[in-house]
């Protein structure tokens, strides 16, 4: 939503975009709409305090915007808890389900508020909120679609608030349908296991839907079309669209045109195969989509070309083939095989390359220019000290700023 030259915006820039896209234009097309907040919905970028950090850097104008934006749709009871930290539960007024969006900028490891010498385990009480909310839908006999924008098993995510996140969806896995994500801009998935040491379609107990990106930085912008049984609220199966950026119309007129569907794609490769169209796609689906993936390069291949809707396609071979479906099996961060190593990492889930390419791709969403610079460090600081020389003096490090320092 908010425009990408993230350390160039400001509070005014936000809440303008923000109020544009949700008043001026979704509020035009769509009559009903379930918002998530991003990690860019804030200036600067990744800047969500938790409630007992002590700050004058508050993040509340944004909640204040979103809620006010949403309140159109979810109602002025759901936007209340969206005004104090970015997260509601709202029932559907078409069907027996509960949409419930979580604010996962507070286990976002570039949110460096969270940096703290004690972390907090629950960062503004919302996993203790989001237990509340399914525990009242359980009782109700509600289904439940949980949203978020960062993806709870990506490198992105910290490790302790993603296993206490595994640990609540799978004790409510008989009433959340599906969790859905945006934030990679990629088109991929994440599952997660009731027993991560043996992985199977047994133990496939929750599907995590990672949708692709509008922004043409990533791949052909696309959206997609899900499939619901109006029962379960399970998901039948998704047809996924894109308006192709080598078309000589792409900058007056784009078109828009099915690019493909799930249950298409590979419901007929299974065995068993699963083509009714009244079959729900499961975790224990997904989960054999990616043994398929283990046994045939060729689907995998296509997989992979489809993460960027077929843009600037590399083959993903050897190590790039094994930690990519190991990611994909991973919606608790600790079993992504992305090793997590003592120092400053930037690393982005998606960051992969081909044994055959040395071209590194990277997610366009949430790695600040901070990140970027600080990849190479010690070039960085030197960069950093000259700068500041420039602005100070030569000598501004030698210099004493109060009566502690010696």
């Amino acid at each position: 939503v908010v425009e990408g030259a993230v350390w160039l915006v400001n509070e005014t820039e936000v809440t303008n975009d923000l109020n544009d896209a949700y008043n001026s234009r979704m509020a035009d097309y769509f009559d009903l709409v379930y918002g998530v907040t991003g990690n860019h919905d804030c200036a600067p970028v990744n800047s969500f305090p938790p409630a007992d950090i002590d700050t004058t850097i508050s993040s509340q104008w944004a909640y204040d915007t979103l809620s006010s934006d949403w309140s159109q749709w979810i109602g002025s009871t759901a936007a209340s808890t969206a005004d104090d930290y970015g997260a509601y539960s709202v029932k559907y007024s078409g069907g027996n389900l509960r949409l419930i969006s979580f604010n996962t900028n507070f286990y976002y490891k570039e949110n460096f508020w969270l940096y703290e010498n004690t972390m907090e385990k629950d960062p503004s009480g919302q996993l203790a909120w989001l237990v509340d909310e399914l525990s009242a839908a359980e009782s109700a006999g509600e289904r439940v679609w949980l949203m978020g924008h960062m993806p709870m098993g990506s490198s992105d995510t910290f490790h302790d608030a993603s296993n206490y996140f595994n640990q609540i969806i799978q004790r409510y896995d008989a009433t959340i349908a599906a969790v859905f994500y945006g934030h990679t801009h990629k088109d991929e998935f994440e599952l997660a296991y009731s027993n991560y040491t043996d992985q199977s379609a047994d133990t496939a107990s929750m599907m995590s839907y990672i949708m692709p990106a509008m922004t043409p930085t990533s791949g052909n912008p696309a959206f997609r079309v899900y499939s619901v049984d109006p029962v379960t609220f399970g998901v039948l199966d998704f047809t996924e669209y894109i308006t192709n950026m080598s078309s000589s119309t792409y900058q007056t007129k784009p078109t828009w045109e099915k690019y493909y569907s799930a249950k298409e794609t590979y419901g007929s490769l299974l065995d068993p195969p699963v083509t009714d169209s009244a079959a729900e796609l499961t975790p224990a689906f997904w989960h054999n989509v990616t043994v398929l993936f283990e046994n045939d390069d060729s689907v995998f291949q296509d997989y992979y070309a489809r993460k960027s809707r077929g843009w600037d396609v590399s083959e993903c071979t050897g190590d790039c083939k094994t930690d990519e479906i190991c990611q994909l099996r991973a919606a608790e961060s600790q079993y992504n095989c992305v090793e997590i190593t003592p120092g400053i990492s930037f690393k982005k889930r998606d960051t992969t390359a081909s044994e055959s390419s040395s071209t590194t791709k990277e997610s366009t969403c949430g790695e600040s220019v901070v990140g970027q610079m600080f990849s190479n460090f010690d070039n960085a600081v030197e960069a950093l000290i000259k700068a500041a020389e420039a602005k100070l003096g030569s000598g501004f490090l030698n210099t004493t700023v109060n009566a502690t320092v010696s």
